[in-house]
């Protein structure tokens, strides 16, 4: 009896350690804390991406739309993106600050759609399930065409809990390589998701 006592108390010792461990249960311990800490970052990292995912469209929209809006507010037509970019050169050379912060401001964002592009890629080839995971992000996020749900899930060809499911996945592991840039990065990407979500 005594040795069934032992046994229970040390898989109960063991369960609340593994509870504590994951953040599930507080006992005031480093261990607790660590653990509720990453769950914390794991979820921003994960809703970041999803800010990001969700404002992929408007985000390629004002980066097609910027020559356009840099040759009116110069108020000059261009024939050429080269004759715009010769143009853009002159006139920061001669310190016209607010078109330059504007170009930087443009260089982050492409660098942002780039950085999206280059996890969907890494996602895509992805043994197992990757083709799948990105066409599920493509369809919902990425393509110029905006389905809703049961669209996507027709074309897809799943149930919306197998289609959650894999959504969860696919951000999951495409966060692992957005969140992996430079802190500077990092700022300017958060200032960017919290300026978005404000609209």
């Amino acid at each position: 009896m005594a040795n069934l006592s032992k046994t229970a108390d040390a898989k109960t010792n063991a369960i609340l350690k593994l509870f504590t461990q994951r953040g599930l249960i507080a006992k005031g311990t480093e261990a607790g804390d660590a653990a509720r800490r990453s769950q914390k970052k794991k979820f921003n990292v994960y809703h970041n991406t999803l800010s990001l995912l969700k404002e992929y469209r408007t985000i390629a929209w004002i980066l097609e739309c910027f020559p356009d809006s840099i040759a009116e507010e110069l108020d000059k037509p261009f024939e050429t993106v080269d004759e715009l970019i010769d143009h853009v050169d002159i006139e920061t050379a001669f310190g016209n600050s607010r078109l330059e912060n504007r170009i930087e401001s443009m260089k982050k964002t492409r660098m942002i759609l780039d950085r999206i592009n280059d996890a969907l890629t890494v996602l895509k080839k992805m043994p197992g399930e990757g083709e799948r995971l990105y066409e599920l992000l493509y369809l919902t996020y990425i393509a110029p065409e905006t389905l809703n749900h049961n669209e996507l899930l027709y074309r897809l060809n799943l149930s919306s809990r197998h289609y959650y499911r894999l959504r969860e996945q696919a951000i999951s592991v495409i966060s692992i390589r957005l969140w992996s840039a430079p802190n500077r990065d990092i700022d300017f990407w958060l200032e960017l998701i919290s300026a978005l979500e404000e609209e």
